[in-house]
């Protein structure tokens, strides 16, 4: 498994060359070889002896806070920096034209993936979503004459609106606009926030595997503390990842209300939401797509951004078929 996600109270330790999970008295033992990214859900105890081990095998620890919000990871060496790549990629950026085309290709991608989980289900009778997508595919045409990240920015938000306000008519159990981040005061709101930064993480591990430097973003600003290229490149995956797994799981029945708390306006993954939730995206994550997982997928984008910022090749973003 290259991601392992960890939803419960945990005690994590190194037993030579096997990482040890301690849950509820029970162990489990894992060669640490076979994990790339441990992403922590729950409140866990480790040592430096365990981070020792991560740090020798090149596996990333991720950590969520009780509101599912990505709080920081622990990062090992890079062990092939290359300070051209990070040269280039710094040109890139402050070449104010070349910039702004690779965001506008971002902003491309997911709209032609928020644009075509619309269709999948127009296309088999849901007619309401007829205008939706024309408003849509007028958005779509803004987006080249698009100049500066604030413009670009306010068509992407423009396009939600419109896409998030299409969910209803696919299932009664996605009525939940408006979209309210933090803190999220509804369980669609809830999940799009948990499942938004599970594909934050990825994206970060993945990206990681390149020479690009994380805080060169492209189309969001980048700023202190966040990793803000992986803001940039989970774009495209967000509507494949995190949208159709909620159409999924609402469609499916599979929301139930003991996964979620609802106290005072504000809802929350309980452990049992999370950990179902988790175990959901890891499925989804691992599924293929034209002969690579979505995983692959996600590598692919950041290697394809590094070709891009090498003049090796032009970048495309990830488009999936309608």
């Amino acid at each position: 498994m290259e991601t392992l996600f960890v939803t419960r109270d945990a005690t994590l330790k190194q037993h030579e060359n096997t990482l040890s999970i301690m849950i509820d008295g029970r162990k489990r033992s894992l060669p640490i070889e076979s994990i790339g990214h441990l992403v922590l859900l729950g409140e866990s105890r480790l040592n430096t002896r365990l981070l020792t081990l991560c740090g020798t095998h090149g596996v990333r620890l991720s950590v969520f806070d009780y509101y599912g919000y990505c709080k920081g990871s622990f990062e090992p060496l890079d062990r092939y920096p290359s300070g051209m790549v990070k040269l280039k990629q710094a040109e890139l950026l402050l070449d104010e034209r070349k910039r702004i085309a690779v965001a506008r290709e971002i902003v491309r991608g997911a709209a032609h993936n928020m644009l075509a989980n619309l269709r999948y289900y127009q296309y088999r009778g849901t007619e309401a979503l007829s205008d939706i997508v024309t408003n849509m595919q007028r958005l779509v045409g803004k987006i080249g004459s698009a100049d500066n990240s604030p413009t670009l920015m306010g068509i992407e938000g423009n396009l939600h609106e419109w896409y998030y306000s299409g969910w209803k008519h696919i299932d009664h159990a996605l009525d939940f606009t408006p979209r309210v981040r933090r803190p999220p005061n509804n369980p669609i709101n809830c999940l799009l926030s948990f499942l938004n930064q599970l594909t934050y993480a990825v994206t970060r591990h993945e990206t990681s595997k390149t020479h690009l430097e994380e805080t060169f973003s492209v189309l969001h600003a980048p700023g202190h503390g966040r990793a803000s290229l992986s803001l940039d490149l989970s774009e495209p995956f967000k509507p494949v990842l995190t949208d159709m797994l909620i159409f999924r799981m609402a469609r499916r029945k599979m929301l139930s209300e003991n996964w979620f708390n609802i106290n005072d306006g504000v809802c929350l993954l309980t452990e049992t939401g999370r950990r179902h939730v988790s175990e959901q995206f890891a499925q989804r994550l691992e599924e293929q797509y034209a002969g690579r997982s979505f995983r692959e997928w996600i590598y692919r984008e950041a290697l394809g951004l590094e070709r891009q910022v090498l003049d090796v090749a032009e970048y495309e973003s990830f488009r999936r078929r309608p």
